[in-house]
């Protein structure tokens, strides 16, 4: 008796088990937009709720990582706050890897406009790259650099350290040079890029077969290293060299 009652007992639950399972689904959803605007009223008690996380952001967030005597905008073909994310990213490559050459920032990458004449924060370069990103470190043969700048150029032109290359009226690259130096379609180069674009992140699908190095590094942790090294307190300089320009 004791046996069958365990026999059935377990018939019943492998049957439970694998009895086909109903979905369920909302048969009607439904929405409401809410506009949050001006006319909302402030919440005191929200307000009070958040007070404490916030001094605690503000604590790390409004730390000074240098001043700049000029306004970094973001534009094309070229720009100061290109240049400065371009040249972090090259020189936090050459520190993982000495035989980086060059570097390359997607210009969607750049998250704000503009940064202000006067105090960089923290949290203006957390504005800047809000995104967990990190460096990659790609070999990039000198054919697909060729096939990358023409990508570029496409686009009007992206943030670039280490090389140089001219837009023509047909949107192609032109006067391709790295190290200040023609490249070379037969040579191998090592970029520092970020791991967006080097998955393939904006149509660069022809990065996605060539070898590269994943790092932890943030794009953004290389901007502050870059300047709080390379500044030391003093000003930092915005500037345009002509990395990429249109042709004549």
């Amino acid at each position: 008796m004791k046996r069958t009652f365990l026999f059935a007992l377990s018939f019943a639950t492998l049957a439970a088990c694998t009895a086909p399972k109903k979905m369920l689904v909302a048969e009607k959803p439904q929405g409401r937009f809410y506009r949050i605007d001006s006319t909302v009223g402030r919440s005191e008690k929200l307000t009070d709720f958040l007070k404490p996380y916030k001094a605690g952001v503000d604590t790390q967030m409004q730390v000074m990582v240098a001043r700049t005597d000029a306004p970094l905008t973001k534009a094309q073909p070229e720009s100061t706050m290109g240049n400065l994310v371009a040249d972090a990213q090259l020189e936090a490559g050459k520190k993982i890897d000495p035989k980086v050459v060059a570097a390359v920032s997607n210009y969607g990458g750049l998250r704000i406009p503009i940064i202000p004449k006067g105090t960089i924060t923290r949290g203006k370069i957390y504005e800047l790259m809000p995104f967990d990103n990190t460096i990659a470190i790609v070999e990039i043969p000198g054919n697909i650099v060729q096939q990358y700048c023409n990508s570029m150029a496409k686009r009007k032109g992206w943030p670039v350290s280490g090389m140089t290359f001219a837009i023509t009226k047909d949107g192609e690259a032109t006067d391709i040079r790295i190290g200040g130096q023609k490249m070379d379609p037969a040579r191998l180069y090592k970029f520092s890029l970020n791991d967006y674009n080097a998955r393939g992140g904006d149509n660069c699908d022809f990065l996605i077969p060539l070898k590269k190095r994943y790092t932890t590094v943030f794009i953004r942790d290389a901007i502050l290293e870059h300047l709080s090294g390379s500044v030391s307190g003093k000003i930092y300089h915005p500037y345009l060299d002509n990395r990429v320009r249109y042709a004549e």
